[in-house]
């Protein structure tokens, strides 16, 4: 062989070492659905918030489902949280250069809240903030036109996250494809429905990552995305239905991921309509089920039983006593209430497997009761379109569904699913559930912004709506994933998103 042609060969092996390095520095991770938008306040969807927060970050924001500080090293708000305070970290630099300070804040959620400006759901999750006042170089207030205690969970969700205002002089339409934040990654390219690469940050302000990049892969096939698994060419699939954890479980090198998430699954009744007008009635549904077998059935007990109105994962979260499995008290109260024969309920629900297996467990359930159960499964649109329709043209007696805490506080999950500002089309109380006192609590757990008065007060309002029983509460369905042995720090939240931001090699 010739000089040249052992350089060469030389060479190429080097090259394979090399790339081979790389491979070991990259972190590779399956997504269901593909993302549409990067720019945190235009974002829609979970694929999109788990990408964007390895990039950007918030005054704050949340880590396992707890809030912490994130730009913001420390924050306060007045005694009738119209006005929170924000310390803001130094020497924190934009991935474009740009500095982060008390006045891009301002700049930036300016931008946000103009009607002219692309960022609509930032906008719409904000629309409380009134003004934003530079203090110092690093210190800011937001300003809110009412009273807001839950305000400060709104800022730690994805669509609050912070964009250089340069890059949004720069882009313009183009934001939400050229992302510029201060998070551990920084943005390298998007080959869209395919792939999204980050990289490491090397100016980050706080710990480094341990990863050189991450690949995002859009894989919609639950299947190739555990065959992906089992092959090596990822280290980490999201969505894996419950009858795929037995193939992740039985083979050595990986692991099933199950994480309690602030999503709820329940048969929401409507009470303006009979016999669920009748508190008893309702609350005989719920004694009806046993709730335990039911996630057995459904999730292979990858998941938790309802123990309040709101998620477990939740601020605010209050245990009530158990609607215990109790046939006989069930039959009792429905005998009290006149119905001692029973009665028979249409349950609008999804297509889907989760949706059917669950629907025809309770068809069980409520027949030992005398209660006919008869399912009526629709498309998403159709689904939609129906339970939306306002009280008077409404014809849903009740529905198995879904209901979450997405700000990971208690204050929109009670709002949204159990005030009458909420009756559809506004929002989702499907049930139209109402009760005065429930409204004076929310209302007053807006006005404060004492963590521990907040508590107090949503416990007694979640303590009402257990009682009045609107929803039959069944359980908080699980975030399943697989991941390899190989890797660590990538893991579900409570969100339902994806935290790869600690990701690092074992």
């Amino acid at each position: 062989m010739s000089f040249r042609h052992r350089l060469v060969a030389v060479l190429a092996a080097l090259a394979l070492l090399s790339g081979a390095a790389l491979a070991q520095d990259t972190v590779r991770i399956a997504q269901s659905l593909a993302q549409n938008i990067l720019s945190p306040a235009e974002a829609t969807g979970l694929p999109d918030a788990t990408v964007i927060r390895t990039m950007f970050e918030g005054l704050v924001g949340f880590t396992d489902g707890e809030l912490v500080n994130e730009l913001a090293s420390e924050w306060s708000a007045n005694d009738d949280a119209t006005a929170f305070t924000f310390t803001l970290r130094e020497g924190v630099t934009f991935h474009d250069g740009t500095p982060f300070d008390a006045q891009a804040v301002k700049d930036y959620y300016e931008w946000v809240m103009d009607p002219d400006s692309r960022g609509a759901r930032g906008r719409s999750l904000l629309s409380a903030m009134e003004s934003v006042e530079v203090l110092a170089p690093d210190r800011v207030r937001i300003h809110l036109s009412q009273p807001n205690g839950a305000f400060i969970y709104l800022l730690a969700t994805s669509n609050a996250r912070i964009v250089s205002p340069a890059a949004i002089a720069a882009y313009g339409e183009e934001l939400s494809k050229n992302p510029v934040g201060t998070g551990p990654f920084r943005f390298v390219s998007w080959d869209e429905g395919q792939r999204i690469v980050v990289e490491r940050n090397p100016d980050y302000w706080g710990d480094p990552a341990q990863v050189e990049r991450i690949e995002f892969l859009v894989v919609n096939n639950a299947a190739t995305r555990v065959a992906m698994l089992q092959s090596g060419e990822v280290h980490f699939i999201e969505s894996l239905p419950p009858q795929l954890v037995p193939t992740i479980e039985a083979e050595a090198g990986l692991e099933v991921l199950s994480t309690p998430a602030n999503f709820l699954r329940i048969l929401q009744l409507n009470t303006t309509k009979e016999p669920f007008g009748d508190v008893r009635v309702r609350q005989a549904l719920n004694y009806a089920v046993d709730k335990d077998v039911l996630v057995d059935v459904v999730f292979g007990g990858n998941a938790t039983v309802m123990t309040a109105p709101i998620p477990e994962t939740a601020f605010g979260h209050a245990e009530q006593p158990a609607y215990a499995f109790d046939p006989e008290r069930a039959r009792a109260l429905l005998a009290e209430a006149g119905y001692a024969d029973g009665f028979e309920m249409t349950v609008l629900t999804f297509t889907g497997d989760e949706y059917r297996t669950a629907g025809q467990v309770l068809q069980q359930m409520f027949a030992e009761v005398g209660v006919t159960l008869i399912l009526d499964q629709q498309e998403r649109g159709a689904l939609v379109e129906q339970i939306f329709k306002p009280l008077e043209e409404n014809p849903t007696q009740a529905a198995l569904v879904g209901a979450s805490a997405s700000t990971g506080d208690a204050d929109l999950a009670l709002t949204v699913s159990f005030t009458r500002a909420s009756f559809p089309p506004a929002a989702n109380n499907w049930s139209f559930y109402s009760d005065e006192r429930v409204e004076e609590l929310v209302l007053a757990g807006r006005e404060t912004g004492d963590p521990a008065e907040r508590e107090a007060i949503y416990a007694e309002a979640q303590a009402i709506i257990w009682q009045d029983a609107p929803w039959v509460f069944l359980y908080s369905p699980n975030t399943i994933a697989g991941r390899s042995l190989e890797i660590g720090g990538v893991v579900n939240s409570p969100d339902n998103t994806i935290d790869a931001r600690r990701a690092a090699f074992r």
